[in-house]
């Protein structure tokens, strides 16, 4: 079971979580829009007659993947963040057990479990 860290919990802006989301959401859009560019030019350089320039559509199919190879980890960057920012939605009700993320802590205990567990002995030989 991952944990959550403690920073996780803290209450956040929820301006600045849509800020952060909107920020993703334009760098995703720019991402794509580069990969249609990138694939439309290829398809036009691969359509033409002119056997030169169907060959110079695979260096612009290794540069469009250089490309998207280096703005995948900004997209990831951009999505984490804009993941964390996330407020919480905790009452105010909530133990101390909720407010830092493990809720079984404000049930009440249960009561003790001999090694047999309260069931019966498995029969001997």
């Amino acid at each position: 079971m991952a944990r959550i860290p403690i920073s996780r919990l803290a209450p956040t802006d929820p301006d600045a979580y849509r800020r952060l989301r909107w920020r993703a959401r334009a760098w995703t859009l720019a991402v794509a829009a580069v990969v249609v560019a990138v694939t439309t030019h290829i398809l036009v350089l691969t359509s033409s007659t002119d056997e030169m320039t169907q060959k110079s559509a695979a260096l612009v199919f290794l540069d469009g993947s250089l490309l998207v190879i280096l703005l995948v980890p900004v997209l990831w960057f951009q999505w984490r963040r804009s993941f964390r920012a996330r407020p919480q939605q905790l009452s105010v009700d909530d133990g101390d057990g909720t407010w830092t993320g493990v809720p079984e802590l404000d049930e009440a205990p249960r009561p003790h479990l001999t090694l047999g567990a309260g069931e019966e002995t498995p029969p001997r030989w």
